[in-house]
């Protein structure tokens, strides 16, 4: 699961949530699904964190040069 792109992970996340809406599952069924999801919602999150770890922003100094610094979420939160 490791090797997973984001992209297949979450098409895997979206195709356990609609085997969980469905009502269609036993309870045992339900609980191998979820325990799947939560790995592939921990996997998702931690590709995120880690290209948002990879993320610069180009920023203009006092002098007009542009420089590259670390990408800092809280700085864009609105």
């Amino acid at each position: 699961m490791k090797n997973m792109t984001y992209e297949v992970a979450m098409a895997q996340l979206k195709e356990l949530a609609s085997q969980l809406e469905s009502g269609e599952l036993t309870l045992d069924e339900s609980l191998e699904v979820y325990a799947k999801a939560v790995e592939l919602i921990k996997l998702c999150n931690k590709k995120l964190q880690d290209t948002q770890k990879q993320m610069t922003v180009l920023i203009e100094d006092f002098e007009g040069a542009m420089k590259e610094v670390p990408f800092n979420e809280e700085d864009y939160r609105g």
